[in-house]
């Protein structure tokens, strides 16, 4: 047991300064250079841990590169007894994290202690370490004021593969000051401890941290996701350059953070502004608007039953909006989760990140609509454009595209010619169908068996009343994609139908984005990858803002092993719905096939912050898990996706795959024959069995299963080249022939 008296070589240790996961930190005296010294040795229960002591080794190999007044000096390096530990230069002092608690601090300081921290992390980055876990408590301000970091316990050699110390289920650092990209294991650039040095300042000017949750679970999602509030709006007087640069450094996009440590400390020295910094990312200014989130109008009318109508208003902006390239408009799902919400703007603002918030209200008045809508800055919570319209209800389309122009028109977003004569159509409507597709699409988003019956009759109505209405059209397609999507209506009859209606959609308008992505989504399903890959190219292309088409997109060009496009257009759609927990799940499943098991997880675990109750979610998180070989965790996810389900009890393919994956074959089998014999009594995938031969090693009942597969045109073909249970089979000779039969050996070159 470490005491007080032991002596380790030449070092008596005196007494305990701290301890914390990785070990305990002692002050000691140096017998041979009659000095105090600290030392840093790993704590007795992590003896064992042989990752534990390589990381303690790399801390010595790391800290001895570097020599900086702003860094702990190492002197030493050695074990004792089995038990390594690190000599370093005694810093006396109280640390960065006591100053913050006594509240926020002086411009002046908060300059001169921040530019002194980015000069030593510059030097640390020159010597290619990161340090990935600084913090206050990790800085220490010496009497005379100046700080220095210690404790590079967890920093990455850069271009040393062998140094990526992250192990599988585990993240690395402190959770309040980390960075995006360091929750999901890519922290090998000096842009994460930019990012860290961004909440530093945000502290020391604030007294709190940007980003404020009890579960880490939420904290981690507002760190991906969502805005930090401006320092100025925490408190007041705090000068612009200070305000802009924190914000750079906090900034989502590592490429968007000003580029090095150095451009940093010149801001805060210089007292300029981040983007007139040579080596700083150009900050735009603070109006600048190139992301914008239409919250739900408010039904003014006085009569609930209008809500059908104020929420279709509100889908048609975000629609005409979304058609413009230069800028991000939050798709519906995330933007109705507003509805009703008494939160204020700016958080709203934040929650989403985007710049500016639509928010306004209509109501119906006979046949004449009456919208008041108003533009408002995140930032500063200003009104910058205001507006009320009356027209008659044959012109809403009209009324749509005017409110979108005029907003493109107030925050001088460039539009191209299509964009811009999209924007400029007139089109007349027959007021009765057009209420009737609205209602239709009110009771589709409700995704209810009754909801969907309902929704299916107005869009039939709807079709009575104008059968050359190609939203009409597109809406009845839309359902019977849900309907067969949640497995409510057979794919054989229901997407005949809604093939026909997307058809004629696109006929009567080649320009509708949801026709085409409808198409898309059909094709896809039903075993034309690559001709969906096209038809959802050709949405995309019209309407850049719809996030499932990018979602699709992204599942297709999975199956085609090109993950990097892939994840492009999953974090694409996240970009478009963040609160969408099923568009998340697709980022996850996006790196699951792409074997990015420890990337999957988090998003996983974000899909179920989002959405607890989506049973999706869970069971591809289990998946995961058992990828990483978390057996005990990928049982309990299982379980719980299939509570949520509805699922019956009993066998299934997920957990006959983690018996086989934890060893356990006999289980696997057994469940294997019950699944198997289960067929003759109903719906069993053979796509499933086969993959469970092949997780088995039967490599010939695999081939066989997927030979029946093909033949009943199984969904889970679309997965036959990437999935990783496939990977016993990989190698055979048969595999590739059959993966060209199916369609998936080459795709469409991308757009």
């Amino acid at each position: 047991m470490t005491r007080a008296g032991t002596t380790l070589g030449r070092y008596r240790l005196l007494d305990q300064l701290g301890a914390g996961g990785m070990g305990e930190v002692w002050r000691a005296h140096d017998a041979n250079l009659d000095r105090e010294v600290a030392i840093k040795l790993l704590a007795p229960g992590a003896l064992g841990d042989a990752a534990t002591q390589a990381r303690f080794r790399r801390e010595a190999l790391a800290l001895s590169r570097l020599s900086h007044s702003g860094i702990a000096t190492v002197f030493d390096f050695d074990a004792h007894q089995g038990t390594p530990y690190l000599v370093m230069e005694l810093v006396t002092g109280g640390t960065l994290e006591a100053r913050i608690a006594a509240g926020a601090m002086p411009f002046d300081e908060v300059r001169r202690i921040g530019a002194a921290i980015a000069d030593a992390l510059q030097n640390a980055h020159q010597h290619h370490i990161v340090h990935r876990d600084l913090k206050p408590g990790n800085v220490v301000l010496t009497p005379a004021g100046q700080p220095k970091i210690l404790d590079f316990g967890i920093a990455m050699l850069l271009g040393d593969a062998g140094s990526k110390l992250t192990r599988a289920g585990m993240i690395l650092g402190s959770l309040p000051y980390m960075s995006p990209e360091q929750l999901t294991g890519d922290a090998d650039s000096p842009g994460t401890d930019i990012y860290a040095l961004g909440v530093l300042l945000f502290e020391m000017l604030t007294g709190r941290r940007p980003f404020v949750k009890e579960r880490a679970e939420a904290l981690m999602f507002e760190i991906f996701g969502s805005a930090p509030p401006p320092v100025q709006s925490l408190r007041a007087g705090v000068p612009d350059d200070l305000d802009r640069l924190v914000m750079a450094c906090l900034s989502k996009d590592p490429a968007a953070r000003p580029e090095s440590a150095a451009a940093v400390s010149a801001a805060l020295r210089g007292g300029a502004t981040a983007a007139s910094v040579p080596g700083a990312a150009t900050v735009p200014a603070a109006e600048t608007i190139r992301s914008i989130a239409v919250l739900p109008l408010r039904n003014t009318s006085g009569d609930p039953t209008q809500e059908y109508f104020v929420d279709g208003m509100t889908e048609a902006i975000i629609s005409d909006l979304a058609h413009i390239k230069a800028l991000r408009v939050i798709s519906r799902t995330s933007a109705m989760q507003y509805k009703g919400s008494t939160k204020a703007l700016p958080e709203i603002a934040r929650e989403l990140n985007v710049d500016a918030i639509l928010e306004g209200s209509a109501h119906l008045v006979g046949a004449r609509v009456r919208v008041s809508v108003q533009l408002i800055a995140a930032r500063s919570d200003q009104t910058l454009w205001a507006d009320r319209y009356d027209r008659d209800l044959i012109d809403v389309l009209a009324l749509q595209s005017d409110v979108a122009a005029m907003v493109a028109r107030e925050i001088a977003v460039q539009l191209t010619p299509a964009e811009a004569g999209h924007l400029a159509r007139r089109q007349a409507v027959n007021p009765e169908a057009h209420l009737e597709v609205l209602k239709s699409r009110h009771s589709m988003f409700a995704a209810t068996k009754d909801a969907l019956e309902l929704a299916l009759r107005h869009a039939r109505r709807a079709l009575e009343l104008a059968p050359e209405y190609a939203a009409a059209w597109s809406a009845l397609a839309d359902c019977q994609i849900i309907r067969i999507v949640r497995g409510m209506a057979s794919p054989t009859e229901a997407g005949a139908e809604a093939y026909a209606a997307a058809t004629r959609a696109r006929e009567l308008d080649p320009d509708l984005a949801d026709a085409w992505s409808s198409l898309g989504i059909i094709a896809s399903s039903s075993g034309d990858v690559a001709g969906g890959l096209e038809l959802l190219r050709r949405s995309i292309e019209l309407n850049p803002g719809r996030a499932f088409a990018h979602e699709i997109l992204s599942r297709g060009l999975c199956a085609f092993n090109r993950f990097d496009e892939a994840l492009a257009a999953a974090t694409k759609a996240i970009e478009l719905d963040p609160l969408s927990s099923i568009i998340r799940t697709g980022l996850g499943d996006a790196l699951y096939y792409a074997r990015e098991y420890q990337k999957s997880v988090f998003h996983y675990r974000m899909a179920i912050e989002l959405d607890p109750r989506f049973d999706g979610a869970h069971t591809d998180l289990a998946r995961a898990l058992e990828a990483l070989g978390h057996f005990d965790e990928a049982r309990a996810a299982y379980e719980e996706g299939r509570r949520l389900g509805g699922g019956i009890a009993g066998p299934s393919f997920g957990l006959a795959h983690l018996a086989a994956a934890a060893g356990n074959e006999a289980e696997a089998r057994r469940i294997l024959a019950e699944l198997t014999a289960a067929r003759g009594s109903r719906v069993v995938s053979a796509w499933g069995i086969a993959a469970l031969h092949a997780s088995l090693g039967d490599i010939d009942d695999a081939f066989a299963w997927m030979e029946t597969a093909i033949t009943e045109k199984a969904s889970g073909l679309m997965w036959l080249r990437v999935h990783p249970r496939l990977d016993p089979i990989r190698e055979d000779p048969r595999y590739w022939p059959m993966v060209e039969r199916v369609g998936l050996a080459d795709s469409p070159e991308a757009a």
